[in-house]
């Protein structure tokens, strides 16, 4: 999943510096459209799979099928619903092309998807590795050749569907490796029992996206292709660090749910961890977004076209730093069984910004849906942090904030001379310094061990045990 969100930042980058911020306005306005509705089709069900299947992996198959019924229903819905809105809508008509090209991305990716699920519920995150690195790999190739070649971005959006068929067909065949085919059937019987937690998966699943994705939704509608552009080059930047915490959650989810029931300590403990390495993975980054947004910008994208995102990027820096640290109290809101309250404050989050972006976006168009959603992910942020049991929250608090602090001071005041001096690549420097300083200072010697013995770094074994 992460591999996948990389290549795709990647090929979003390279078509946003060579194509101008107009058609890579129309792309990403119809590829948000189509993410719109892979979380529909998704409805939490790969969440719910990830964290269903360590509990009872003896009853993996009937688990599987229960849900593979769903995900086949949502994917169809979603198919045709994005196909009605590509034929009828208010958009141009260059981003309705777009969104029926889209259509069957939708399908192929949120197939792809659950069987990652799968991997990750098995624990087999190898597995997901591998199929997750050809697969992209062959996408950013093919991306890469026909952006050289100045293809059009109707064909370069028709490559880009099918790779991701190619990536599903590549699944489909690892999956089989953990549920052959002859166990693979519809399972139509407890649905009852597993409605209530569909259902709040499923909502807290759309709406704990949309409330960060729809922005770019409502800059088409309601301000110009051009803003849409603008924004979206300061969101794809920041979408490549939020791999991290989604890095860490895919690997932990499996480990975290087990633990909670078998051994809480050792959970609570694991928690504690995650949290301490978010944030300190998250201030480095965040200070260097904020302190250095027009010398990224070029960097990235040439020139000086996008230079109206400068204070977008410094906004969306602040948001960044806000779902590392609150993305430890969500977690645990979903291993301690009150995903229902997580759905609810994303449920809330989602109403905000629409009423919000409905004022702001038509005065201050990216501006204004950039300050949405700095409000909405710190509305969200502290509610996860309300909401989460007293008992974990003291023990994901436990950061040595003093030193924290200071070597977060130092980093600022480098940087600022660093600006100040206009040598800007020689903020690597004192970003070494600082994880160094981090990892012999922060981390005390028994959590260096718990990383080890949890693999939260070193846990992906792409090639282990792939080949029979």
């Amino acid at each position: 999943m992460a591999s996948r969100l990389f290549t795709n930042i990647i090929i979003y980058w390279i078509i946003a510096r060579f194509y101008g911020k107009e058609i890579f306005g129309q792309f990403t306005s119809a590829q948000s459209i189509a993410i719109a509705f892979i979380l529909f089709a998704d409805f939490g069900l790969d969440l719910l799979l990830t964290t269903e299947l360590p509990k009872n992996i003896s009853n993996r198959v009937t688990i599987f099928n229960q849900y593979f019924l769903l995900k086949i229903v949502f994917s169809l819905i979603a198919f045709v619903s994005i196909l009605l809105l590509g034929l009828w809508s208010n958009f141009s008509q260059d981003i309705k092309n777009l969104i029926l090209i889209f259509s069957p991305f939708v399908v192929f990716t949120t197939l792809t998807n659950f069987l990652s699920a799968l991997y990750k519920g098995s624990e087999k995150l190898e597995y997901e590795t591998f199929v997750n690195f050809t697969a992209n790999f062959i996408s950013l190739i093919v991306m890469l050749m026909l952006i050289f070649l100045q293809k059009d971005i109707f064909i370069i959006s028709i490559a880009f569907t099918l790779t991701k068929l190619t990536g599903l067909i590549i699944a489909v065949f690892y999956a089989t490796k953990i549920i052959p085919f002859s166990l693979l059937k519809f399972h139509f019987g407890d649905w009852r029992q597993i409605k209530n937690r569909v259902i709040v998966f499923g909502v807290f699943w759309i709406f704990g996206n949309l409330f960060f994705q729809i922005d770019t939704i409502l800059l088409s509608l309601w301000g110009s292709i051009a803003s849409v552009g603008v924004y979206q080059s300061a969101f794809k930047l920041v979408l490549l660090p939020l791999v991290i915490p989604d890095i860490f959650v895919n690997s932990l989810m499996p480990t975290l749910s087990r633990l909670y029931l078998d051994d809480p300590i050792k959970g609570e403990k694991l928690a504690s961890i995650f949290n301490k390495l978010l944030v300190i993975v998250s201030i480095p980054i965040s200070v260097t977004l904020f302190m250095f947004p027009e010398q990224i910008l070029t960097l990235i994208y040439g020139g000086k076209e996008y230079y109206q995102a400068v204070h977008i990027l410094q906004i969306f820096a602040i948001i960044l730093f806000v779902r590392f640290f609150s993305e430890t109290y969500g977690l645990l809101l979903t291993i301690s069984n009150r995903q229902k309250i997580r759905m609810y404050i994303v449920v809330i989050a989602t109403a905000f910004n629409l009423i919000i972006n409905f004022f702001l976006i038509p005065y201050l168009g990216a501006l204004g849906a950039s300050i949405t959603s700095l409000i909405t992910n710190v509305f969200v942020g502290l509610s996860y942090i309300i909401s989460t049991p007293k008992q974990l929250k003291n023990l994901i608090s436990k950061i040595q904030f003093t030193g924290l602090t200071l070597i977060t001071i130092f980093i600022i005041i480098i940087e600022l001379f660093i600006k100040m001096f206009g040598y800007w690549y020689l903020i690597i420097f004192p970003i070494i310094i600082y994880l160094i300083y981090s990892y012999l200072v922060l981390l005390l010697p028994v959590e260096r061990k718990y990383i080890s013995e949890y693999k939260i770094i070193d846990d992906i074994k792409i090639f282990k045990n792939i080949i029979p």
